[in-house]
């Protein structure tokens, strides 16, 4: 039984980490759209959206398979619930790379990265790819100590998004309304993408060694 058990696990495990890697590829794909004003980038990134659902659900229902069938006992009821929220955050994440690219698709052949916020708005998205990156990797390769600095690169993700908001709102924004309020947008998603992956890290740290983060 606790084989069984420790087999369904880690097929929950690798699918997780399925979902993390498409994940990461939305942002890709979204952060393309975005610099390169492509269309088929921002496409082939909405196209991810079913991928995205399916998996969802399906790790959603590997976990409710294994409460059902194997009456864990409390040691394996944190994995699973643990697996439960990673499942719900990284499905977030992969939202998020959509919600990016649609605000592209949607002001097509319009650019939206104006050149006083451009050097800020790229940094955040290479950010957010190095926090799913690792992400990505833990699934396969769990690695503590880079796990732990995706804090690092959080804070960072944060320091950047409000200065660009302050770019903003001060006197050298020339744009329009329209363009800052998308800009604003984007901004958002890439800084919420950060956090729901530090959730993720977070989560997962306590996945394997039972014990949170210290704050």
């Amino acid at each position: 039984m606790r084989e069984l058990f420790r087999g369904q696990l880690d097929d929950l495990v690798e699918r997780l980490g399925e979902l993390a890697a498409v994940a990461a590829e939305g942002l890709d794909l979204a952060t393309r759209a975005l610099f390169d004003t492509d269309l088929d980038a921002a496409q082939a990134a909405l196209d991810l959206d079913a991928r995205i659902a399916e998996l969802d659900t399906d790790c959603a229902e590997r976990a409710v398979r294994i409460l059902a069938l194997q009456g864990p006992v409390a040691a394996d009821l944190r994995l699973v619930f643990s697996a439960v929220r990673i499942t719900g955050d990284l499905t977030r994440m992969g939202e998020l790379s959509l919600h990016i690219a649609r605000v592209v698709r949607r002001r097509h052949p319009e650019s939206l990265v104006y050149d006083l916020l451009r050097d800020d708005l790229r940094r955040m998205a290479e950010l957010a790819a190095q926090i799913v990156a690792i992400l990505r990797d833990a699934f396969t390769d769990f690695d503590l100590e880079t796990i732990k600095g995706t804090h690092a690169i959080e804070t960072e993700l944060d320091a950047v998004h409000s200065r660009l908001l302050t770019l903003l709102e001060s006197p050298e924004w020339d744009g329009d309304i329209r363009t800052a309020v998308d800009t604003a947008l984007l901004a958002r998603f890439y800084g919420r993408f950060g956090d729901q992956a530090v959730d993720v890290a977070d989560r997962l740290i306590f996945f394997v060694t039972g014990q949170r983060p210290a704050a």
